[in-house]
């Protein structure tokens, strides 16, 4: 059975975000893998490793910080061998998609398939759905890594989506130190602010219980 999925908007690993990461902790037994690639490497990479780490044992967990794919996928892969959880925070999503293409990206879907919860902020999330936008990169989008339909907003709030040009088709509107939780076919609200899927012209927020169904969503 494929894992939990976890979209969070943003302003991730600081205290508001606490609640929202110990729910889906508690769906975690395991290692918790923190994979940084949305960051510039170097210093950049190991700062915000390093937030990951303080957030996450802060809460309880066990971490492991996965080397930066860039400088060694062989030791990146190794690493992520045996862990029950994946972090992706937020930075550059074209960054981000760089590091995934290819055997790391691979190896992520088929932890999700075989179980594991992935946890992706801002650009983490945007590179877990179907499509990602690229405001890093002249505005396009681009092919994620397809575990969730749609397209991710991080940073979002009501109207805030005019800033952004991505078409028609299934928006996830994910707000700061909120999300949505994608456990199969089942969708939610998790943390703060009012995460929204858009179908059509319409938005609507999602609730937190009971879960709204995918297949449904989709078929709006």
């Amino acid at each position: 059975m494929a894992g939990l999925l976890c979209l969070q908007g943003g302003r991730e690993l600081t205290p508001p975000c606490e609640e929202m990461d110990a729910e889906v902790l508690e769906r975690v037994d395991g290692p918790v893998a923190v994979l940084a690639g949305a960051a510039r490497p170097g210093s950049d990479y190991a700062g915000a490793s390093g937030r990951a780490r303080r957030h996450y044992e802060g809460l309880g967990a066990a971490v492991v910080i996965v080397p930066d794919p860039r400088e060694g996928q062989v030791a990146a892969l190794d690493a992520l061998d045996g862990v029950a959880m994946v972090v992706l925070p937020g930075g550059s999503p074209g960054g981000l998609l760089d590091v995934l293409t290819g055997p790391v990206g691979e190896r992520l879907v088929e932890l999700h398939r075989s179980g594991v919860v992935l946890s992706g902020a801002s650009a983490g999330a945007m590179v877990l759905c179907a499509r990602t936008a690229l405001p890093d990169r002249g505005g396009t989008t681009g092919a994620g890594l397809g575990l969730v339909p749609g397209l991710a907003l991080p940073h979002w709030s009501p109207g805030s989506d005019r800033r952004w040009s991505v078409g028609d088709g299934l928006l996830w509107g994910l707000p700061e130190c909120g999300g949505v939780l994608v456990d199969g076919d089942d969708v939610s609200a998790v943390g703060q602010g009012r995460a929204s899927v858009r179908t059509g012209d319409v938005w609507r927020e999602l609730p937190r219980r009971p879960p709204s169904s995918m297949s449904e969503l989709i078929e709006t």
